[in-house]
């Protein structure tokens, strides 16, 4: 079973809403030769859609 990740405030785009949600999984993106920016997957509670929002650089 995977560690529990810490809940981060993000934008639902479904529902418009802020919202503070668990990321199901965290990746980097980054283009070669640039730094590149952290990525997580959230579910929407609402409307159970999936989104990708930015979380901060120092998570985890």
């Amino acid at each position: 079973m995977p560690e529990k990740l810490p809940p981060v405030k993000v934008k639902d785009p479904s529902t418009g809403k802020e919202v503070e949600l668990q990321p199901i999984k965290v990746w980097t993106l980054a283009p070669k030769s640039r730094k590149g920016v952290k990525i997580g997957l959230f579910k929407s509670p609402e409307s159970g859609k999936f989104f990708r929002a930015r979380v901060p650089e120092n998570y985890p």
